[in-house]
């Protein structure tokens, strides 16, 4: 029989036949098909270096950010390592000139000396990146030798940090007991006896030193020495933190007060004034009759009688008595060393244009009453004055006193007495009943407003802005507490949330796998 030729059609389909069927004898021994294990390889590699790229892409993104903007978490229960919303928005407006701000260390270095260094970095870190006209720099003195010339008359260390107006040079110079608050006589016996500190004063310390050197017009005040006066440092450096130019000046040495000088503080001399020394004082408050000029005196219970700065204060219309003030009412007295005395108590705020908090109250120890001589031509103006049920101690009494003898009332602490000159300008007398008032154990009473009140008291007079009463952060116990909310949430998120989603995740890629 003769054999029929197959059309190539036929042949072709027969082929594709054979082609298929060897294809499914393939799938069916198990064997893998090469084809699509290489296109399932090449997705799932493409898959892994995009979600790689995605991580490190975050990672850069973050990391930007953070530095941009600080954004860092602060998890301490007293927020060591965030600033204070009046400093931020004091740096957000800062536009005065350009500030640099710069520690004598590398960064890394500064940083190893110590958990507390590591929050000066942190604070100046975040001090630097709000506001465009201050920049946080590191340098190494070994490796900048000639850096240090600049500033000779300083004494420079590692650990010191300078802060400097770019245009002018005005610089100050911040050390160790300044952002550590280590002038404080505690926090001082603390650190250097027991290796800690109890506070951080970094974010006061910068801030009050950039407003320094930005103020093209410091009002500067003198405390004059001499005569065996009373500590004052704690008026001081409160002076120093809120912009002022604080110098000490001997009276007995000098031939008069400069009239560079807005303020002259005499603080509780244990001496009587010389003649000499009160024709200083006269001269400076007459200022060549341009007046513009102030003296604040503070007294003492310690201080013996002062004749001759008693005549000094009668011609300004003051009087400072010689007795103690007490408190019979137990609601206005204080405790000093968990014990209550009659001799430490509240003292209430008199409203005037001297105080710009309000009504407030501060504390006080061993007062001394200031009165008003009703001859005088003066104006005169009580700021703060006792609670009812105050008494009066005589400092010369015997022990034959009787209490019931002694006067009673409300007496005045702080009065201040203005001159004025036939054009207008003014020159005044404050007289403050004791030196406690403005002393460190009362400015670190955060519920008082002393150190609100005595700045408010320069800055009225001087027409100097406001300054920022920040308060130094507590660092003896760093704890990094959240609320209970926020940990509940975090337990939530990391513990449930997050493991779910990935087992999820995996679940429905091995079903979708698994039914392709």
């Amino acid at each position: 029989m003769k054999k029929i030729k197959n059309s190539p059609e036929i042949e072709n389909a027969a082929e594709k036949s054979e082609e298929i069927s060897e294809k499914a004898a393939e799938n069916d021994t198990g064997k893998p098909n090469r084809k699509s294990i290489r296109k399932h390889g090449a997705l799932s590699v493409a898959f892994t270096v995009a979600v790689l790229a995605g991580i490190v892409l975050l990672n850069v993104f973050v990391g930007i950010i953070s530095d941009k903007f600080g954004a860092k978490a602060d998890l301490t229960s007293t927020g060591l390592y965030s600033l204070d919303p009046k400093t931020e928005n004091y740096l957000e407006n800062f536009q005065k000139t350009d500030v640099s701000i710069t520690v004598l260390s590398p960064e890394k270095s500064f940083s190893d000396m110590g958990l507390y260094f590591k929050q000066v970095c942190e604070i100046l870190d975040k001090i630097d990146k709000k506001s465009d006209h201050i920049t946080l720099d590191y340098i190494d003195l070994m490796k900048n030798p000639t850096y240090a010339s600049k500033y000779s008359s300083e004494q420079l260390s590692e650990s010191s940090i300078i802060v400097e107006n770019k245009q002018n040079g005005r610089y100050k110079v911040l050390t160790q007991n300044d952002y550590f608050g280590l002038d404080n006589e505690m926090a001082a016996y603390y650190y250097y006896y027991y290796g800690y500190i109890l506070g951080s004063s970094i974010e006061q310390s910068a801030l009050s030193a950039i407003m320094y050197v930005s103020d093209e017009n410091p009002v500067k005040v003198a405390f004059l020495e001499g005569f065996n006066e009373s500590d004052s440092s704690a008026l001081k450096n409160l002076l120093s933190k809120n912009g002022y130019d604080v110098e000490s000046v001997n009276l007995i040495k000098t031939v008069e007060i400069d009239e560079s000088f807005d303020f002259a503080v005499i603080y509780a001399p244990l001496a009587d004034y010389d003649s000499s020394s009160l024709e200083k004082l006269d001269k400076f408050l007459d200022n060549g009759g341009k007046y513009g000029k102030n003296i604040y005196y503070f007294a003492s219970t310690s201080q013996p009688k002062t004749p001759n700065i008693d005549s000094f204060l009668s011609d300004w219309g003051l009087s400072v008595g010689f007795s103690a003030i007490g408190q019979s009412n137990s609601e206005y007295r204080i405790l000093i060393n968990s014990q209550q005395t009659a001799y430490a108590h509240l003292q209430q705020i008199v409203e005037s244009d001297y105080y710009k908090g309000g009504d407030g109250y501060t504390m006080g120890a061993d007062l001394r009453p200031v009165y008003t001589l009703e001859r005088s031509k003066n104006t005169l103006e009580v700021l703060m004055k006792t609670y009812e049920g105050a008494f009066l101690f005589p400092l010369d009494a015997d022990e034959n006193f009787e209490f019931e003898e002694a006067e009673t009332g409300v007496f005045n602490d702080v009065v201040m007495s203005v001159k004025t000159g036939s054009d207008g300008a003014e020159s005044r007398v404050c007289a403050v009943g004791s030196d406690q008032l403005s002393g460190s154990y009362f400015f670190s009473y955060q519920n008082a407003d002393n150190t609100d009140f005595f700045i408010d008291l320069f800055n009225s007079v001087s027409g100097k802005e406001n300054g920022l009463n920040i308060t130094p952060k507590s660092v003896s116990n760093i704890t990094f507490d959240m609320q209970e909310s926020t940990a509940n949430t975090l337990v939530i998120i990391l513990c449930i949330v997050l493991p779910a989603a990935i087992i999820v995740l995996g679940i429905a890629v091995w079903i979708r796998r698994r039914h392709r």
